[in-house]
């Protein structure tokens, strides 16, 4: 096996894993909740307890991407992953599990902070291509997640669920510890402190990173929340089948954005998709029939995938020799709108309930459409 076939298949096989692991967390709260009886503010902790584990570790090692050994941080991120979902799988306290989550969080941040860069400067001509298809391998994980849960609850504990997601990640550890060190990370720069803020002071970046906080707040919203919210709905097995729905329009319509993005300037194609977001999320919260809601789901899911890769894709292209930075800029972006927002709608959920939580989706929809349209703006006016 070549080299950087080696490489992709890698990264392409921990990416797909890390999409049923973080499709799991949702469809178990209500798990967590009765096993440890909790309140609904505290389950909005689990998702952000990994998400803030990815935020540290992405930041700490994309910004260090042309000096760390990409073969030795990939390996540590992979082993990381493996004991934080043994430890899940013993757990018997709640400030357990969610600190296993931070573990595992770590682990993810580790592979997620340089497998992008790498794949960018082993496919410098197709980054907008790969990088849909490398999320198009997230969500199909993503999709079986959910029903993976529904599967393991129907048969045995919950815990189990982590036992069985170590297996799939022994190929991805067998893969990494035969590869040779890819030559192509030598085009990564070495970034100062000063390039920094001067990265974050241009418009694509600062625009870009902008635009994923909202982006995340949406997706982390759906991710942590929407399987409890459709329960109100729907018996909480088909609340899940609804998550993989959601999950499940990630699919094809990467596809198709790995296309457009050849074809379509990057910022047009994400305000395109977030005009049309704005009534689809509005629709989907407002209306109280679940057949409103799951054709609502399955709209938002094929709006919401093209968010993430193509942005993510814009900023890297706009300063290339930095994509370690800028990635680590765009999945921190990201993961902050993952992070922030569960935790917001677990508060108003407990205070108010769980309907009006969710219907915050709308005004991050709205922001989204606001900051496209200013940052392409800004980038069309004559310098």
């Amino acid at each position: 096996m070549k080299t950087r076939t080696r490489w992709t298949v890698a990264i392409f096989s921990f990416v797909a894993c890390h999409g049923v692991v973080s499709q799991t967390r949702g469809p178990l709260l209500a798990s967590f909740e009765r096993s440890f009886g909790v309140s609904q503010s505290l389950l909005g902790a689990v998702a952000p307890a990994a998400t803030v584990g990815l935020l540290l570790a992405v930041l700490l090692l994309g910004m260090n991407a042309g000096r760390v050994s990409v073969r030795r941080a990939l390996l540590v991120g992979v082993g990381l992953t493996v004991c934080s979902l043994a430890s899940l799988a013993l757990v018997q306290s709640y400030w357990v599990l969610v600190g296993s989550f931070l573990l595992q969080g770590l682990g993810i941040g580790a592979v997620r902070a340089l497998d992008r860069p790498l794949l960018g400067h082993l496919y410098p001509d197709a980054r907008g291509r790969l990088f849909n298809l490398y999320a198009l391998t997230w969500a199909v994980g993503a999709t079986v997640g959910p029903l993976f849960v529904n599967w393991v609850l129907s048969v045995t504990d919950w815990r189990m669920t982590f036992v069985f997601l170590l297996l799939p990640l022994l190929p991805v550890v067998v893969l990494l510890w035969r590869a040779t060190p890819p030559r192509e990370m030598r085009n990564e720069q070495n970034i100062s402190l000063a390039a920094v803020r001067e990265l974050l002071s241009r418009p694509a970046v600062l625009g870009m990173a902008t635009a994923l906080v909202l982006s995340g707040s949406i997706e982390g919203t759906m991710f942590a929340w929407f399987a409890y919210y459709a329960g109100e709905f729907v018996p909480r097995t088909r609340a899940n089948v609804l998550l993989s729905a959601f999950l499940v329009t990630y699919i094809p319509a990467r596809l198709l954005y790995s296309h457009l993005c050849d074809r379509l300037a990057p910022l047009t194609l994400v305000l395109g998709l977030a005009v049309v977001g704005v009534p689809v999320t509005a629709l989907a919260f407002t209306a109280r029939s679940w057949v409103v809601l799951a054709a609502g789901a399955l709209a938002l899911g094929f709006v919401v995938a093209g968010f993430f890769p193509t942005l993510s894709a814009f900023g890297i292209d706009s300063a290339a020799e930095y994509s370690g930075p800028v990635n680590a800029i765009a999945t921190g972006a990201n993961y902050v709108g993952i992070t922030a927002a569960p935790l917001v709608v677990g508060v108003v959920a407990e205070r108010v309930d769980i309907v009006t939580g969710m219907r915050l989706l709308v005004p991050a929809m709205v922001g989204l459409v606001v900051v496209v349209a200013t940052t392409r703006w800004r980038l069309a006016r004559p310098a």
